[in-house]
């Protein structure tokens, strides 16, 4: 029943911290596939999509690691 609450506030530190990591985890896997998709058999246009979405996909993932990580050190500030 505790996995339902996993948004409950206030959110513990140890759970922001795994939130970020799975943000720059993402991020890496989205960096780490796009030679695969280069390299791959489809269509340039495909590879050229199908790069920049992955791309977008690390640079967002990136974007809310950061701010998980800002929203952690805001909320250590305050206790």
């Amino acid at each position: 029943m505790s996995l339902i609450n996993l948004f409950k506030r206030p959110i513990e530190k140890e759970t922001l911290d795994d939130w970020a990591k799975i943000a720059s985890d993402i991020a890496k896997v989205a960096l780490l596939a796009i030679p695969v998709v280069l390299y791959g058999k489809d269509p340039i246009y495909l590879k050229t999509i199908n790069s920049a979405l992955l791309m977008t996909g690390a640079y967002f993932a990136l974007q809310s690691g950061r701010i998980i990580r800002r929203y952690k050190a805001k909320q250590e500030e305050t206790q």
